[in-house]
């Protein structure tokens, strides 16, 4: 750990636990400073952690560097089964440098002593986690190729003023993951989210930008990285294999070399009494590696002894644990012995520990090889479509749930609660990023557009609106108002008994060229012949309605942007003077720009299922059902989702029966004509066919088959039918084919870009969220 300095104007000191150093200060140009400026006549503070150079006796006067490496989500780390999140202000960097004063942790840059900054702020957000640095700055973690993905938002420190410019970069085992460009004094946060897989070392840099380093107080916010170990298959050498955590007494981990010295990659070959091995771990006294078997294993084999680079000297015991029990016991081994093969059976095991300790004297020159360290394990299985990974959160659950979610790169997913805050989550289901909800507000469904942006439907203040967010999920200044659009498509009557009000959007599509589609309700006054319209109750009609890119309506689509259709008069069905309340669940957008859209009407208490088509300029297309729409089911029916295949069929869910007890899938032509259909029941309890049934997402894959969630009741499940709407009976191992996933009665399913599904749950439509669960696909 870094210890606190004295403030130094000559020569420079060796803090010797922490190989901490500031440098005389240096000059650099006087450009432009303004009165009083601590840079004034090229003052500089350089600071350096862990970058000296070992002398003749590295162990001098008690110096030490020890390393803990992050603690990877696995079920040997029960405190991180619903993270395997590691924020890098937590853990110890193998190296560091800054240009003004040391590094901070969870603070700005601030001035040249340690712990001198402030609340890190950027952009008007303000990060209770991070890196405070100063231009020229790199930091570098060994990360052990245990970690998934590193998520940041970089920028200029508000501390500065406006001043400042910087260039921050992240690399992985020396390739380039991420140029920020220069980021400036008034720019908002900029979001980083990239892999590391497999990356042994992670360096972050800063650079001033191409001009000075005056003011260049740059942050690391939220600086993480998302972590999961991998359970052994096969023969396996634990080089190759992701540990759960790890520490050692002289800096990080060395893989397939020895320790070296307290940096990354300084080790040389492996090499006990003369005998070099290709594969193995360089550690130093006192080290711990533990690993998540999984109950796979049988037999855990190595070489050990005191790695030849240390001559003679050194003395260290070899031990191995299996779930805290001690399978094996090297003795005392020194410098001088000749390489000692262990083999330790490990069957039934789950954690394995690794442990090398002093033998009881001083841990100098205690470099300790496990040469040739390997596994035998049972192979691998393959994992059964819809069972759930174990991978993500806790058994395949996070606690974070919502509405509606979207694939994002690298695995993770976007999920949006009924609040319109936006979560994203990694692979392993570490939140990686969170953002602020909305008042007066309930969200609906989620959209990904190509630039990463995300857009969010429903209703504010009771009126159908849309909000985009960057991808650092804070709001997009350049969409409608602050990122917010508000629609008012609600026309009120002086009707006396109207109880429906406003207007929503329940789903979203975009457009190749940016244009965004909303599709919902909105309340209208009721057509009865011969009434004035302020007579006329109110009830709610079908509503589209189209946004530039911008958030403004889009003059060519309807009506100054919107269609609104009434399906009572002759549209359909007549309901003489009954109240018809119609509402659009579902929209999907064909590659000739016409759109599809499915719902409900209900009339004197019975749900009408509805189908329709509009052109692209938002009139109905003729061509399709009755001049455009289409009640395919018949009475006690309602859609509730749609999706398109890509040879143009239509697949659309929802319920059928009185009280839509019955969850009902049905495909459809291109021109809306009816075609293969399922009627089914999510569960096999007696009263099953009692309680509330209905399909609420849908989920294409490329064999045409169709993976469907919904509820019944109360619970949120998951199935699986072909392309001929035949129900997968085996799909996740469940009885019948239906996998339960917890309580809910909104489900959305996402596809995501690693090959699983993603099936994130709320408890009512626009209720909160209850959880986010993985399947494998």
């Amino acid at each position: 750990m870094t210890r606190p300095y004295a403030r130094l104007t000559l020569g420079c000191t060796v803090l010797l636990l922490a190989g901490c150093s500031q440098t005389a200060p240096t000059a650099a140009p006087d450009t432009g400073l303004p009165p009083g400026s601590p840079y004034a006549g090229g003052q500089q503070y350089p600071w350096s952690d862990r970058l000296d150079a070992p002398g003749a006796d590295p162990y001098a006067d008690g110096r030490r560097y020890p390393w803990v490496s992050p603690t990877a989500a696995s079920g040997v780390n029960a405190q991180a089964l619903n993270t395997g999140q590691n924020h890098l202000s937590d853990l110890q960097w193998t190296s560091a440098s800054s240009g003004w004063g040391p590094v901070e942790r969870d603070r700005s840059n601030g001035g040249q002593g340690q712990k001198d900054g402030r609340p890190m702020k950027v952009g008007g957000r303000t990060f209770a986690k991070g890196l405070g640095v100063h231009a020229a700055s790199e930091i570098r973690y060994a990360l052990g190729g245990q970690c998934n993905v590193f998520t940041a938002f970089v920028g200029i420190d508000e501390e500065v003023g406006g001043r400042g410019s910087a260039q921050f970069r992240v690399f992985g085992d020396g390739r380039l993951l991420f140029d920020s460009g220069v980021r400036r004094g008034r720019d908002l946060s900029l979001p980083v989210n990239v892999s590391v897989a497999g990356v042994k070392e992670l360096r972050l840099s800063v650079s001033d930008g191409g001009d000075t380093n005056h003011y260049d107080h740059a942050d690391w916010g939220d600086a993480a990285v998302e972590c999961a170990s991998a359970q052994p298959e096969g023969d396996v050498f634990l080089s190759d294999l992701p540990y759960a955590a790890a520490s050692s007494g002289w800096g990080p981990v060395e893989f397939d070399r020895s320790n070296g010295e307290q940096r990354q990659f300084d080790g040389r070959a492996l090499t006990i009494g003369g005998r070099v091995f290709d594969k193995g771990l360089g550690v130093h006294a006192f080290s711990i590696l533990s690993y998540d078997l999984g109950r796979r294993c049988h037999t855990f084999s190595a070489q050990l002894g005191l790695d030849d680079e240390v001559g003679a000297r050194g003395s260290v015991v070899f031990q191995v644990y299996g779930d805290d029990r001690k399978l094996y016991d090297s003795g005392v081994l020194r410098g001088s012995d000749a390489a000692k093969r262990a083999t330790v059976k490990v069957s039934g095991v789950k954690a394995l520990k690794l442990i090398v300790t002093d033998a009881a004297d001083s841990i100098d020159y205690d470099h300790a090889d496990w040469a040739d360290a390997k596994l035998s394990c049972a192979p691998g299985a393959v994992a059964q479509p819809g069972t759930l990974d174990p991978g993500f959160g806790s058994g395949g659950r996070v606690g974070v749930g919502g509405v509606d979610g979207v694939a994002e790169p690298d695995g993770a997913v976007a999920v949006l609660d009924a609040d319109f805050r936006v979560s994203r989550l990694s692979p392993s289901g570490a939140v990686l990023a969170r953002g602020a909800a909305l008042p007066n507000g309930v969200a609906h469904a989620l959209a990904r557009q190509a630039d990463g942006k995300l857009v969010a439907v429903g209703r504010l203040d009771g009126e159908m609106a849309a909000v985009r967010y960057l991808s650092n999920l804070m709001l997009d200044p350049s969409f409608g108002v602050g990122g917010v659009v508000r629609l008012t498509l609600s026309q009120q009557s002086g009707h006396g008994t109207s109880t429906n009000t406003g207007s929503a959007a329940l789903d979203v599509a975009l457009q190749p060229d940016g244009r965004i589609v909303l599709g919902g309700y909105a309340q209208r006054p009721y057509s009865i012949a011969g009434l004035p319209a302020e007579d006329r109750p109110t009830s709610y009609d079908l509503a589209l309605v189209r946004l530039t890119q911008a958030g403004t309506t889009d003059a060519s689509f309807g009506q100054n942007g919107a269609v609104i259709t009434s399906l009572n008069g002759n549209r359909l069905f007549d309901p003489e003077n009954h109240l018809p309340d119609e509402k659009i669940y579902g929209v999907a957008l064909q590659p000739d720009g016409k759109l599809v859209i499915v719902g409900e009407s209900e009339v004197d208490g019975a749900q009408y299922a509805v189908l329709g088509r509009y052109l692209s300029g938002g009139q109905l297309d003729s061509g399709f059902g009755s001049g455009g729409l289409a009640a395919p089911a018949g009475s006690y029916s309602g859609f509730r989702t749609v999706a398109l295949q890509p040879d143009g069929q239509i697949v659309a869910g929802g319920g059928d029966d009185r009280f839509l007890t019955t969850a009902y899938l049905q495909k459809f032509s291109s021109a809306g004509v009816g075609g293969a259909r399922a009627r089914f029941q999510f569960s096999s309890a007696e009263d099953a066919s009692f309680q509330q049934t209905v399909v609420t997402s849908l989920l294409l894959d490329r064999d045409g088959s169709v993976v469907v969630g919904g509820y019944n009741d109360a619970d949120a499940y998951v199935a699986r039918f072909t392309s001929t709407l035949q129900q997968d009976a085996a799909f996740g191992g469940a009885p019948g084919g239906h996998v339960l996933l917890g309580k809910g009665r909104a489900v959305s399913l996402v596809g995501t870009t690693d090959n699983r599904i993603v099936a994130t749950t709320a408890a009512t439509e626009g209720g909160q969220g209850q959880g986010t669960y993985r399947l494998f696909r």
